[in-house]
């Protein structure tokens, strides 16, 4: 856990709604550090402690930093950070808001920005969050910055208490496998997370969640600050969080060894692809999430339909490459291999063909046309797409 240092934020002007824009489940907001142009940071629950900045983007600012040493941060293993401490306080402006951060944390996040489809610059963390109530509205892409002392909730909304004291949101809930009973959980509220629920190793090991039927073992299921996630993936009966359930979501079984999914307490995370389904609010100085559900009638949880794990290439995050290929999936059977490039999609080519739309058309059972290029040569594929679990 990342240790929290001073900041000073100013006063709240009077509340009006901004755009943000959403990519991989998360939500990306305009900031400006120390007057710079604007940048884009990750509104992150999922980051307990200060702000943080990418190194790429302290390089690009000449931003000075300490030497760099080498640490577990985040989902994930195998990747090299390079955590270092910035040797100026940063005046970071968003979302109408201004704050200070001073001993800024950064760290390398350009593989993180090929997962995500674009270039992150930052973090928002602890230190925006708990000063403010914040509002996201996933369906309209704006978000509305209320005063502590003025906010009240909607009288239909869902009130769910929080538990700050880690940093983190964490939400006293259960999930239920079939079959089985509902077995009590704690789980962070993470903005910054794509999936629907993730549950740590050491809470999947004591609960036998691998033994779920119809799991699909070994998968890499994500890639985070600390490298890449692997885990199974299976289907519950039910996640309760608060007062409200969730019918039928998909969630992860991690089995990572590091990092945070291998902590033995909280017990999990939930994610944007169950949050994107409402207006949400953090009200961090009343520690409570206030849900909002969406009138249109919530369509059923998906995962994944091909056995594909992409990301982008950089500088121009327009290429889309295959970083894995899962066992036993369509991907595995049409012969898609690490390091593909997919060129297009059903005629859909890159880089108009966003890596959000690709996973989106992914997500669809029946036959897609790809076209890959292998080395040198471009080649047609049939990926025959089907729900795995």
């Amino acid at each position: 856990m990342l240790p929290i240092a001073l900041a000073v934020l100013a006063q709240a002007p009077a509340a009006h709604a901004l755009p943000f824009e959403i990519a991989n489940n998360k939500p990306f907001v305009q900031v400006t550090v120390n007057g710079s142009a604007p940048l884009w940071f990750v509104l992150d629950t999922g980051n307990n402690s200060n702000s943080i900045l990418a190194r790429e983007c302290a390089e690009r600012l000449q931003l000075k930093r300490g030497a760099e040493q080498r640490a577990q941060i985040g989902a994930g293993t195998g990747a090299d950070i390079g955590l270092a401490t910035g040797s100026q306080t940063l005046h970071l402006s968003a979302l109408g808001e201004t704050l200070s951060v001073a001993e800024p944390m950064v760290f390398a996040m350009g593989h993180i920005s090929r997962t995500e489809g674009r270039r992150i610059d930052g973090l928002l963390g602890n230190d925006f969050l708990s000063r403010h109530v914040i509002e996201i509205d996933y369906a309209r892409s704006t978000m509305t910055v209320h005063d502590p002392a003025a906010y009240t909730p909607p009288p239909d909304a869902v009130v769910i208490p929080l538990q700050l004291d880690t940093g983190w949101p964490i939400v006293a809930g259960s999930i239920t496998v079939p079959g089985g009973e509902p077995v009590p959980c704690n789980l962070i509220i993470d903005t910054g997370v794509r999936g629907v629920v993730t549950l740590f190793r050491p809470f999947s090991e004591r609960h036998h969640l691998y033994d779920v039927p119809n799991t699909l073992h070994q998968f890499v299921t994500g890639a985070g600050a600390g490298g890449i996630s692997r885990g199974d993936i299976g289907r519950l009966d039910a996640l309760v969080l608060g007062s409200r359930t969730f019918a039928e979501p998909v969630a992860t079984f991690s089995r990572d060894s590091s990092g945070i999914f291998s902590l033995d307490g909280p017990d999990g995370i939930v994610g944007g692809e169950l949050l994107r389904r409402h207006r949400v609010t953090f009200d961090y100085p009343h520690a409570r999430m206030i849900l909002e559900p969406y009138p249109a009638p919530a369509t059923a949880y998906e995962y994944d339909m091909s056995g594909l794990f992409m990301a982008v290439d950089a500088p121009d995050y327009a290429k889309i490459r295959v970083m894995a290929v899962n066992p036993r999936t369509p991907a595995a059977e049409a012969g898609l291999q690490p390091d593909d490039e997919i060129v297009s999609i059903d005629g859909r080519r890159t880089p108009a063909l966003t890596l959000d739309q690709a996973r989106l058309l992914l997500r669809k059972p029946g036959p897609r046309q790809l076209q890959i290029r292998r080395g040198e040569e471009l080649r047609p594929l049939r990926l025959e797409a089907r729900r795995l679990i």
